[in-house]
């Protein structure tokens, strides 16, 4: 017979205490099946506060036990979501119980008919309540032979607000995760968690550099619509993000459609390795956006281009800003030459530069295009580039 009491117990004592949401879900099918229920799977489905992710779900089944399976935006315009249990209940509120013995799948959504395939007897969908007014839903099924009996239903559904106060902290936390990480990058995200939000919180590390902006950005925003606009510049920057995520690089600062990006050396990494990491990003994401240009063309769209500059030195890594707005960031000279030298990739036509301090910490083949005198440092800057990517043998002498 059921038995909610070990089960409301064990939520308040230990499962409200898990930070791990698959360890929740794990724990509390455990609990329920050992106290005299029978769920062979369980999914709870919420709202993700996400770029590329519309729901989060968690699913559980007794084989596998609970696992996270995401749902890009555009599932609620998809078959699969259309007509589903899950949708009724999103428009009706109220559950919907599908006894899957007593019915023929070919009169209901294609999900009746899988859930029949994997030896399911009953199906119960109903809505988990957050305050103010949100919600998520959660579905059982078990394949006990008759089903789930009414009183277990009933009983079931009395645990859905103490299930639900565990649930809406572990919704609270992802969307917090996921915004942070969204805005401001997993590793200053995860700072921002751990406490480093006070305005002056900083250290100074080593790191290389990077910072790229579009060629031609003023005759995009003449000739293109405000939807290709936005679509070139979101092409643009998930082509240079993809290749700086394969990379270790994060992006810091998008200023327009300039970026700031950083390859920290940290965990012991060698300069070597994170202004190799560096040049490789740029190398991928430069070679990537040709491709994109081929479609581009293919459409008759305007081509994008891009010049970055890299550099490697030391830089203060901090949150500064006002009282009630901040930006964690990073901040020297050294971000101001890589500025710079993003800058002379127009002059010098070709669309990736270094300064000679990251030249000396890779093993490509590099050559000198002299000195550069730049506004705002003090030095003539020495800028090296590819030697393949030259477009010209560069002179000899000085070039200030």
């Amino acid at each position: 017979m059921w038995n909610n009491a070990p089960v409301i117990d064990w939520i308040a004592s230990t499962g409200r205490l898990l930070e791990d949401p698959n360890a929740f879900f794990n724990g509390l099918m455990e609990q329920l099946n050992t106290n005299g229920f029978h769920i062979a799977r369980m999914r709870c489905s919420m709202q993700a506060l996400h770029p590329q992710v519309a729901v989060w779900s968690f699913t559980w089944d007794r084989d596998q036990g609970a696992h996270l399976w995401e749902a890009n935006h555009g599932i609620h315009e998809s078959g699969a979501y259309i007509g589903s249990p899950v949708e009724e209940v999103n428009l009706h509120g109220g559950p919907v119980r599908i006894q899957l013995a007593k019915v023929d799948p070919a009169d209901h959504h294609p999900l009746v008919g899988e859930l029949v395939e994997m030896g399911l007897t009953d199906y119960y969908c109903t809505r988990v309540r957050f305050s103010g007014g949100r919600w998520c839903v959660m579905t059982i099924a078990t394949d006990q032979s008759g089903g789930f009996e009414d009183g277990e239903i009933t009983c079931f559904d009395g645990l859905l607000d103490h299930i639900g106060v565990v649930l809406e902290l572990h919704v609270t936390k992802r969307i917090e995760h996921s915004l942070l990480d969204t805005y401001l990058g997993e590793r200053t995200g995860a700072r921002v968690m751990h406490g480093q939000m006070r305005r002056g919180d900083g250290e100074t590390i080593r790191a290389a550099l990077w910072f790229s902006d579009v060629r031609d950005f003023t005759v995009l925003t003449e000739t293109l619509s405000v939807e290709q606009l936005l679509d070139s510049l979101n092409v643009y920057f998930e082509t240079v993000e993809r290749a700086v995520r394969a990379h270790g690089g994060e992006i810091l600062r998008f200023v327009g459609d300039a970026m700031l990006i950083v390859f920290a050396q940290e965990n012991d990494q060698s300069a070597e390795t994170v202004c190799e990491n560096a040049l490789r990003a740029a190398e991928a994401a430069l070679a990537d956006l040709q491709n994109v240009n081929e479609t581009r063309s293919e459409a008759g769209l305007p081509l994008l281009r891009f010049g970055v500059g890299l550099h490697y030195g030391e830089v203060v890594y901090g949150n500064v800003g006002g009282t009630h707005r901040l930006d964690f960031t990073v901040m020297g000279v050294a971000v101001n030459r890589t500025a710079r030298l993003e800058s002379l990739t127009k002059q010098i036509g070709t669309p990736l530069l270094m300064s000679d301090v990251l030249a000396s910490h890779i093993k490509a083949a590099t050559v000198c295009c002299g000195d550069f005198a730049v506004k705002g440092v003090s030095e003539p800057l020495t800028v090296h580039a590819l030697e393949a990517a030259l477009p010209f043998a560069p002179a000899d002498g000085d070039k200030t």
